[in-house]
């Protein structure tokens, strides 16, 4: 079986939507969900499960890998998987529709998804993204339309095993690190709405002095909030906060 076969038979089971859904165009698509979730260098596409098709990838791809828009298909991406995270790919979309069936319907538009890997470039060297899932439409017969963003993660220099987690938004709890069990185990808040916003802005590189204009807040403020999101953490300094916050999905 090919690999894109392979693919399209997981994505088969998508559940179908039995609510009520507004199928978004591009453009809606991108101002509803591109502010949210990324955190340097990124590019997005819009992908259809059902035809496997790449609706639109967007020009920051070529900054990001090195390839053209036009030539960026399921199958280079596949083609192009460092090995040792092939096996991981497959099991997350597999986990990822498990996840999915497992929810109520109006859940569904609830959740993205998101793991990393390793990928190579144009040039030739593997560069470490992460990939993140977010359903915008549900087709009636089955399978959806997904924005799918990837960060380029190289310079955090993460190493270990691709993290799976499933993030709620607005007010759905989340799952993290689904990959260590088959069963999903809502995860606890580890931050509290203000340091969740706090944190977002530092994972976008925003200084302490910077968001304390944002928010409209002190900067004893700021910082007293960013020292108890470090202690929540468990990370020694900002570096490491700001992979795990990637890893872990915590923004």
């Amino acid at each position: 079986m090919g690999d894109i076969q392979r693919l399209q038979r997981i994505w088969d089971q998508i559940p179908k939507s039995v609510s009520s859904q507004m199928d978004l165009s591009q453009r809606e698509i991108i101002e509803k969900y591109m502010d949210l979730f990324h955190f340097g260098d990124y590019f997005y596409v819009i992908f259809n499960t059902r035809t496997t098709q790449m609706e639109y990838v967007s020009p920051q791809l070529t900054k990001v890998l090195g390839y053209l828009p036009d030539e960026f298909r399921l199958s280079l991406l596949l083609e192009n998987l460092h090995a040792d995270d092939l096996p991981y790919y497959y099991h997350y979309e597999q986990s990822a529709v498990r996840f999915f069936t497992q929810l109520a319907p109006e859940l569904f538009l609830k959740y993205k998804f998101a793991y990393d890997f390793r990928v190579k470039t144009a040039t030739g060297i593997y560069k470490r993204v992460q990939q993140q899932i977010v359903p915008v439409y549900y087709f009636p017969e089955g399978g959806a339309r997904t924005l799918v963003i990837f960060t380029d993660l190289t310079h955090f220099n993460i190493s270990g095993i691709p993290k799976l987690s499933f993030i709620g938004m607005d007010g759905a709890p989340s799952f993290y690190n689904v990959h260590t069990s088959m069963m999903f185990e809502r995860s606890p808040a580890v931050f509290s709405k203000k340091e969740q916003e706090i944190l977002q802005l530092m994972a976008q590189g925003k200084k302490s002095e910077e968001i304390s204009t944002l928010l409209n807040r002190s900067i004893f403020t700021i910082r007293n909030h960013r020292k108890n999101i470090l202690a929540k953490s468990g990370c020694k300094n900002v570096q490491e906060l700001l992979v795990q916050t990637i890893r872990e999905g915590w923004v």
